[in-house]
């Protein structure tokens, strides 16, 4: 029942990151909720960070360029901008991702994972809806996709790990949209209100 045992730790990991945060997670309190044992855990995780990446992942897919195909691209930088802000509203995403952050910055293993199952494609994404906009002559040549897409993740990132430098809500899809399309330099900029 490896399959059972795996969204035992899984749904464990989320209860407890809801209920304490990343920094009370352990591999103990892991094992002693889904009811397994460390060598368990073992078998499937390296850490408990490599299992909140898991978890993530499961739980927000990214599919972007499938997903938002509206027709244009401001009404696709919209969609993109409100499942970010759906992501890092998500209860458990604001009680994980601080912590789990800062361990990235000393696992390179884990920094890759997150990186090819998270960031990637969001990029990976992001430049293929720019490159839609490019084709239907919404916007000129010679943006830098990288650039827009950390301009529209960033103020997210950083009002989660970061509390009380800004709220998450629509008046933040707003201005990263208007901040990306006046970079863009496109035929019509977002007006907003």
């Amino acid at each position: 029942m490896s399959a059972d045992l795996d969204a035992a730790l899984l749904e464990a990991a989320g209860v407890i990151l809801l209920e304490r945060g990343f920094e009370e997670l352990s591999v103990d309190g892991l094992v002693k909720r889904a009811g397994t044992t460390r060598p368990a855990f073992y078998r499937r995780y390296r850490n408990v960070a490599d299992l909140v990446v898991k978890l993530l992942l499961a739980q927000h897919a990214v599919r972007l360029e499938e997903t938002f195909d509206t027709g244009g691209l401001e009404s696709d930088l919209f969609a993109v901008q409100n499942d970010q802000l759906a992501f890092f509203t998500d209860p458990l995403v604001r009680r994980s991702l601080p912590g789990f952050v800062a361990s990235l910055r000393s696992d390179e293993e884990l920094r890759q994972t997150f990186y090819d199952g998270f960031l990637f494609p969001r990029r990976r994404s992001t430049g293929l809806i720019l490159q839609r906009g490019l084709a239907r002559g919404e916007i000129r040549p010679g943006f830098d996709p990288e650039w827009i897409c950390d301009l529209l993740t960033g103020p997210f990132l950083m009002r989660v790990v970061f509390p009380g430098t800004g709220r998450l809500d629509q008046a933040l899809v707003q201005a990263t949209v208007a901040a990306a399309l006046g970079v863009l330099n496109p035929t019509s900029i977002v007006e907003t209100s």
